[in-house]
């Protein structure tokens, strides 16, 4: 498999090359992409005036730059794009509740895969991804979710290939699984596990990731559509679709693995309604800079 996650994207080559620090960037930066918090539904900030999120713009303080820039259609997001065209989501609704999600991305090629999600009292239990690659690799992509007091705390996600010569044929790529804990209305921790088939002779590469020290303002993550941010999740840490299930935005993070260990915290700038503007990493670790309409 190709670009299929971009947090895979030092873990998979054409033969699912082995990289034992999935999550670092090319400077070797876990906290690339770990970014302000998320959570779930349109909110306000400390006005009550109501925003939706316009674009964000990741500055990893290298000089690298990535804008997300989000689309609505009568408050309701449709569609989401990147400065780099490394990947373009667009969302189809059936009344209030996301029905489809196709994910575009372009790395060495391009990549399609095609969601259907189904509910269970408005919350968002599977998704079912079908995709095909620009060479002609196919696979499908199975999505669950589960809840525990109303809140998302574990997202599963399979990966499956279909052999080119025989469709009938499929084969385990990998699983991976998304544990999500709160304190109050905020992830407290966030265990990210990456499992491969018995086939494949790799251990599990988990990253924990704790979050602290959270403001009262509103995340500007959580006023996109919790069922995007749940599937948006599986396309890499540098969306921060995980950190949108969280209230409020969260002033220290630590990224750790089995191996290493990395911290930064977060200044951040508010505009009169309460939204976050900026927010700046310590030790140089990149900016975000928000945009609303």
């Amino acid at each position: 498999m190709k670009h299929v996650l971009n947090i895979f994207a030092l873990i998979f080559s054409a033969l699912l090359l082995f990289s034992c620090e999935p999550s670092r960037d090319e400077n070797g930066d876990y906290l690339f992409g770990v970014n302000p918090n998320p959570n779930t539904n349109p909110g306000g900030g400390t006005s009550g005036n109501l925003k939706n999120l316009k674009s964000v713009t990741f500055d990893d303080g290298t000089g690298e730059k990535v804008t997300y820039n989000y689309t609505y259609a009568a408050d309701k997001l449709i569609g989401v794009t990147t400065s780099d065209n490394s990947v373009s989501y667009t969302i189809l609704y059936d009344n209030n509740l996301i029905d489809k999600i196709t994910v575009v991305q372009d790395d060495t090629g391009i990549t399609t895969t095609d969601f259907t999600l189904t509910y269970n009292n408005g919350q968002l239990v599977e998704a079912k991804g079908v995709g095909s690659e620009e060479g002609g690799n196919s696979f499908t992509n199975t999505l669950t979710a589960f809840y525990t007091n109303n809140k998302v705390s574990k997202v599963l996600s399979k990966m499956v290939g279909i052999d080119s010569a025989d469709p009938t044929v499929t084969y385990e790529l990998f699983t991976l699984q998304s544990d999500i804990t709160y304190a109050g209305n905020n992830i407290s921790m966030w265990k990210f596990t990456t499992l491969f088939p018995a086939t494949v002779p790799l251990p599990a590469i988990v990253l924990t990731s704790t979050f602290s020290d959270y403001d009262n303002k509103k995340n500007p993550f959580n006023t996109l559509p919790e069922a995007f941010n749940i599937v948006s999740s599986l396309y890499g840490l540098d969306s921060t679709a995980v950190t949108g299930f969280s209230a409020n935005n969260y002033g220290k993070v630590t990224v750790a693995s089995d191996s290493d260990s990395q911290s930064a915290t977060y200044t951040y700038t508010y505009d009169a309604d309460g939204y976050p503007t900026k927010a700046v990493a310590s030790n140089n670790l990149g900016t975000l800079t928000f945009t609303y309409q």
